[in-house]
């Protein structure tokens, strides 16, 4: 032993030796712990491919029934707006309709209203283009369609007459007579000067269409395109052509 050191007690080396084996053993089972917990993260599967499309579907399919819906709306809109139309022609051939119209003593049929009657023989061409409409509104289409028939028959001036065609072939469409239609529509296409040659051509279309012509329906689609660039019917021709496709 030398001089001047402390004899270290051989108990107290053992504990030691012993608390430093327990620290190193901690020590070891913390960094294990670090250790699975690393590797618990990196095996933790990412999104897939698949999950992204399904995702991605769903969205398509939402924004697919999101934008039905509102076609459904524009439809209603169309439709009312139709209405409003019809309702605004009335006012407009007021200034260019014949305020004298010959009496017409047929009796009406089942179904014509008493107020259209009294219109026709009262010799008032608005008042009975007004009543022939709201018939036509309220899908009275056999009662509107004699009853504009009943002012074309009385000598009404031409402007009022070609609205007049125009409506009973929409009538007849109405009933589901295409080819009887597609007559009066063609007769509006003939005439020198209408406003309704835009409609009664989309009309055709839509008659052809119906009756199964399909090619001949796109043409006729594509020609109020073509021939009537300004219209608001574009939308719908072009509308109409997609759907035939």
């Amino acid at each position: 032993m030398i001089a001047g050191s402390q004899t270290v007690p051989r108990g107290r080396l053992l504990e030691t030796l012993t608390g430093i084996a327990a620290l190193l053993s901690l020590a070891l089972v913390g960094c294990g712990s670090s250790e699975e917990a690393i590797d618990e993260l990196e095996s933790t599967p990412a999104v897939s491919e698949t999950a992204r499309m399904e995702y991605r579907v769903d969205s398509l399919m939402n924004e697919n029934r999101r934008l039905h819906d509102q076609a459904e709306a524009v439809s209603a809109e169309n439709r009312r707006l139709t209405a409003k139309n019809a309702e605004l022609e009335t006012k407009v051939t007021e200034a260019i309709s014949s305020p004298k119209v010959t009496p017409v003593t047929t009796p009406s049929r089942s179904g014509q209203s008493a107020a259209s009657s009294r219109a026709v023989q009262g010799g008032d061409a608005s008042s009975a283009y007004s009543a022939a409409l709201e018939q036509f509104k309220s899908r009275n289409y056999a009662a509107a369609a004699e009853q504009f028939q009943e002012i074309l028959n009385s000598g009404t001036d031409p402007g009022l007459a070609d609205n007049c065609t125009y409506w009973i072939g929409e009538s007849y469409y109405g009933m589901g007579k295409y080819s009887d239609a597609m007559k009066q529509f063609e007769s509006v296409l003939a005439s020198k000067r209408s406003g309704k040659k835009p409609d009664a051509m989309f009309m055709m279309g839509n008659c052809q269409a119906a009756m199964g012509n399909t090619i001949a329906a796109r043409e006729t689609y594509q020609k109020v395109i073509n021939a009537f660039p300004t219209s608001w019917l574009v939308d719908k021709a072009k509308d109409r052509l997609a759907k035939l496709k």
